[in-house]
């Protein structure tokens, strides 16, 4: 009897050892998973926490009738969405973003590659110019809003007029914020200055690049042009697909800074951004949930465009190691 008693103990204590939870008696790859899991979790429920639930809130405040006295207002479906795509200032908004946007990522992909390039060549005061196409980015979009609304003032304070009037080339002094014609075109101006980044990006492509192609290229007589042409440039393309992706999703939402301290819109709506106009609903107007339905909108289209644009761009990626 005291044997059968000691062998069920013995068993009782051997289940009781299996049933602990040990991460020893698991496989290599569930003790993986479970790692994974630990790195990512804390991050993840920060990332739930910024942007999830805002966004989520967001989508709920667009199908109400929401604005700071009633928050969160009763729900009115789509009309929100109705509201806003019937507003001729919300495609006005749109066709200047996309303007905007097909004029300053190009320029932005040329100055920067060309910036990068002659930067690759180790010229004379090569730190001096980094900083300077470094300094348009470093600072807040509202401080160079200002700058640049100041070099604009259609008076003898205005850098621009005040050259332009020295050389002859006009007769008075330009509005270029209050006359609808020159508004827009001075708010591109304002943005195209901004590839200090893109630059440094191109930069760190062009340094990874194999040196046993451009050895190989010296030697077939390749001239400074050729390289760039021919070898260099396709090399690039995958940074550049990197470079048009994010800035396509930056000036699709950019613009906020310099036209709510140059035009405020204005004038007549001829500078009116999508990021301007969603701020106006809110702050101007009352109007939460329209606000929160024309950012949503703005949101779709940014995607879709990024979407659209990710497969055509990636299939032409040269890869190299």
């Amino acid at each position: 009897m005291a044997s059968e008693s000691q062998e069920s103990s013995i068993d009782i204590n051997k289940l009781k050892d299996q049933s602990r939870f040990s991460v020893d008696n698991l496989s290599l790859r569930q003790q993986e998973l479970i790692e994974g899991w630990a790195f990512v979790l804390g991050k993840l429920a920060i990332i739930l926490f910024v942007i999830g639930f805002p966004m989520a809130f967001a989508v709920y405040l667009s199908f109400t009738d929401s604005n700071l006295v009633n928050l969160p207002g009763e729900f009115i479906g789509l009309e929100n969405y109705v509201w806003v795509l019937g507003q001729d200032v919300w495609w006005t908004s749109l066709r200047n973003v996309f303007l905007l946007a097909g004029i300053v990522i190009p320029t932005n992909i040329i100055f920067s590659f060309s910036a990068a390039l002659l930067l690759r060549e180790k010229l004379r005061g090569s730190t001096l110019y980094r900083v300077a196409f470094l300094v348009p980015v470093s600072g807040p979009p509202i401080i160079w809003a200002i700058v640049w609304k100041l070099v604009l003032f259609p008076n003898e304070g205005g850098i621009i007029n005040a050259i332009m009037l020295e050389l002859g080339v006009i007769s008075s002094y330009v509005p270029f914020l209050s006359d609808p014609t020159f508004a827009l075109p001075s708010i591109i101006m304002s943005q195209m200055w901004g590839f200090g980044l893109s630059m440094l990006i191109y930069m760190a492509a062009l340094a990874g690049l194999p040196a046993s192609v451009m050895e190989s290229a010296a030697m077939d007589g390749a001239n400074k042009y050729q390289k760039v042409r021919y070898i260099i440039w396709p090399l690039m393309k995958p940074t550049t697909f990197f470079l048009i992706v994010i800035q396509l999703v930056l000036v699709l939402r950019m613009g906020f800074g310099a036209v709510f301290v140059m035009t405020q819109g204005g004038p007549l709506n001829a500078t009116m951004v999508p990021s301007y106009f969603i701020y106006q609903l809110a702050f101007r107007y009352n109007s939460f949930g329209q606000s929160a339905a024309a950012a949503i909108l703005m949101f779709i289209v940014t995607a879709l465009i990024a979407l659209a644009t990710y497969k055509p761009l990636q299939s032409n990626a040269e890869y190299y190691q």
